[in-house]
């Protein structure tokens, strides 16, 4: 063991802990972590399976999450897994990756690993921790084959978009210790991976298994084959602007949605966006020159997530998706360096070359990560909290009614409610209790008529009813729909998600 490193690896990593619990403790719960929270609380372990077909999410992180959720009603237990995770993920990057000590600290101080992992309680934030695992187990894999076959499994069944990632490191174990054997006419030395390799298909089969339906049972999530070069070229640009100026990516996605006219940019950020993607590319080839494996690796996972975006989420990119790629790419570097102690037969194109290119492509994210930090402790992440409190503050829920307008941005007000007061859902007819990806939840009230609504309202009983929108959507603004009907009670502050504030209205006749 080396001793020194040891030390340092462990101290940068308390130190990454302290920094990164303290935002994690000052987060507000939003919409898609009070969603897992919601489904492993309130279903059972079967109901779980079969719903997660409609969310279009692998098992994996729900099923860890799950006896949490039962056993506690603080959401703190799941927040308190990823950010564990990361913790672990940062120690054996730091002293078990080959990288030098730069890259090592540009990597643990870029924007996913010092926010958007540890802090957004998703399952991209297990994900580090399960590469940098495989990453070490790989060269071990014939001493570990079933440790190293389960984590692949548990690779697939984290996101979809690593799905071919995890599929490829399967061919390669299935190959290296399988075909090559047969070959070698060394058939003794087959039996000890045959569970592994039971094990990583019953993981891949899984995924399928789970995931099959989602395009017909999840509204959101529908294959789309229009404009997909306009498509493909905006996600490129997102991808790399996300991961040093998350702020910019939203304004695009905004103007893209139609909810902004315009577009503000700095040359900084075009010309950043521009060296960000020829580095990338010089990974590539970097890989391509030295190892045709792990370039195909790399290029086929990565690539087969800018499909996932192109063609079915071409509308949002997220920055710990985009880790996820920049997660795929180091792992295959790590396996580049630990290969016969890897000398490039080419300068320009070896060890140094593509240490400082990647020192440089992870620096350059590192404000993105403090500015969501320090915002995500100075300010609201999301106004469910604040919304809930002013509901159990004022709102008797024996004579008030609370109507809501739009069921995903809702579900964090139901974690923080708890019960106390019930979210009623006019179009689903009842209350709110998780969220179901199917037509009723993409429409709204505005679709049908606000006119509609008001008929609905006038219809129910005498108690008074409320209606809870999204703050920032600019065509629900119901005051300037019904005016008359409605009276504005309650309005939550500046977000930083920007669909996570909502408005209160009180239903006055008319």
């Amino acid at each position: 063991m080396n001793k020194k490193l040891f030390i340092i690896s462990v101290v940068v990593a308390a130190l990454y802990a302290i920094f990164t619990l303290n935002t994690v403790l000052h987060h507000e719960v939003w919409a898609d972590e009070a969603q897992v929270w919601q489904l492993c609380k309130t279903l059972s372990l079967d109901g779980l399976i079969e719903h997660l077909k409609n969310e279009g999410h692998p098992p994996l992180f729900y099923l860890i999450t799950m006896p949490f959720a039962k056993l506690f009603s603080d959401i703190i237990y799941m927040k308190l897994i990823c950010w564990g995770a990361m913790c672990f993920a940062v120690f054996m990057l730091m002293y078990y990756s080959p990288f030098n000590m730069w890259l090592k600290l540009a990597i643990v101080l870029s924007s996913g690993f010092l926010y958007f992992f540890p802090v957004l309680a998703r399952n991209y934030s297990i994900i580090p921790f399960l590469v940098f695992l495989a990453a070490i187990l790989y060269s071990k894999s014939k001493q570990h084959p079933i440790l190293y076959a389960t984590t692949v499994a548990c690779i697939a069944n984290t996101h979809i978009i690593m799905f071919v990632f995890a599929i490829s490191l399967g061919i390669i174990f299935y190959y290296e210790n399988i075909l090559l054997n047969l070959r070698n006419k060394t058939i003794a030395n087959i039996k000890s991976y045959i569970i592994p390799l039971i094990i990583m298909f019953i993981g891949f089969f899984f995924v399928f298994f789970e995931l099959s339906n989602t395009p017909s049972s999840n509204v959101s999530f529908k294959i789309n084959f229009v404009d997909t070069g306009y498509t493909a070229i905006r996600m490129v640009i997102l991808f790399f602007i996300s991961s040093f100026n998350y702020d910019l990516c939203w304004q695009i996605q905004y103007y893209a949605m139609g909810f902004s006219k315009q577009l503000t940019f700095s040359i900084i950020d075009i010309l950043t966006t521009v060296l960000m993607i020829i580095m990338y590319a010089f990974s590539f080839i970097v890989l391509f020159v030295n190892s045709k494996k792990w370039f195909f690796v790399s290029f086929l996972s990565i690539g087969f997530q800018f499909a996932i975006y192109v063609f079915a989420y071409n509308n949002l990119m997220y920055v710990n998706r985009v880790f996820c790629a920049h997660l795929i790419l180091l792992f295959c570097v790590w396996m580049l360096f630990r290969e016969n102690c890897f000398k490039s037969k080419y300068k320009f194109f070896g060890k140094t070359s593509i240490t400082i290119i990647l020192t440089i492509f992870f620096s350059l994210t590192i404000f993105n990560g403090v500015k969501y930090s320090l915002a995500d402790i100075k300010r609201e992440y999301a106004g469910a909290r604040k919304t809930a409190e002013f509901i159990q503050n004022n709102l008797d829920p024996k004579d008030s009614v609370m109507l809501i307008e739009s069921e995903p941005y809702m579900i964090a007000l139901v974690y923080y409610l708890k019960g106390s007061h019930e979210l009623y859902s006019v179009f689903r007819k009842k209350n709110l209790r998780y969220v179901i990806w199917d037509s009723v939840t993409r429409s709204n009230y505005a679709d049908a008529g606000w006119a509609g609504y008001v008929s609905y309202l006038k219809e129910t009983d005498r108690r008074d009813h409320y209606v809870i929108n999204v703050k920032e959507d600019k065509k629900h603004v119901l005051e300037k729909t019904q005016k008359d009907s409605f009276e504005l009670i309650y309005t939550t502050g500046d977000t930083i998600e920007p669909l996570e504030g909502h408005r209160i209205y009180k239903y006055i006749g008319g």
